[in-house]
């Protein structure tokens, strides 16, 4: 298969029927599916197949994936997943988007996209690569918990090197609860937020979960 080498003028054209079949049928299939560059470039594909009876390694990547596109199968399957696409799947494809958006930057474009435009669908690999990972699933165990204190309860600061910043003076003394964050961005364990009152002080102090204990 001489087309997936690089075209090079001074080697002598090649007879590739097979090739400039797929190339027809492809955009044949994709008229109304490609969009107006990708139809734009199978014209040129065609033009070199024609040509040289080979296509470069660049160009024969960028051809398989808008053959597989316009693939009927292909299609079908894009068509039935948008069909399954469940209110439950929609709300943990937010909660994906609003993790990756407090933790850059990986999906941070179609993250925007989800959050931005309801009527947005992910593909089926892209949305089991943002919504199904470790990290988010995690996090998202988390998030359905909920908080272990509740605000107006008393609480101690735990008493271990691990409390720094404002609360490191209280370690070990009691704080009353003035709020529980209940949207969570993280998978570590422990990590939805708090804003405390330390007992004796006029200033409240944001924490972590997992710095508190009953």
């Amino acid at each position: 298969m001489g087309y997936y080498g690089r075209r090079q003028k001074s080697q002598p054209r090649e007879n590739n029927p097979e090739l400039v079949t797929r190339i027809e049928k492809a955009a044949a299939r994709g008229t109304s599916s490609l969009s107006d560059w990708e139809r734009s470039f199978m014209g040129s594909l065609l033009d070199s197949a024609k040509k040289w009876g080979r296509l470069t390694a660049k160009q024969h990547e960028v051809f398989q994936r808008i053959e597989k596109k316009t693939d009927p199968v292909h299609q079908q399957a894009i068509a039935s997943w948008r069909e399954n696409y469940t209110d439950d799947m929609r709300a943990m494809a937010l909660f994906a988007a609003g993790y990756y958006k407090a933790n850059p930057p990986y999906f941070g474009e179609v993250a925007d996209r989800i959050l931005s435009d309801s009527s947005f669908i992910p593909s089926e690999k892209l949305y089991r690569k943002m919504a199904e990972n470790k990290y988010v699933q995690r996090a998202r165990e988390h998030a359905q918990s909920g908080p272990l204190y509740i605000a107006g309860s008393m609480v101690t600061v735990r008493n271990s090197a691990s409390v720094n910043g404002r609360l490191r003076p209280y370690r070990g003394m009691p704080v009353l609860v003035l709020e529980a964050q209940q949207d969570i961005t993280s998978a570590t364990k422990g990590a939805r937020r708090y804003k405390v009152l330390p007992v004796g002080a006029t200033t409240p102090v944001e924490t972590e979960e997992r710095y508190l204990k009953k």
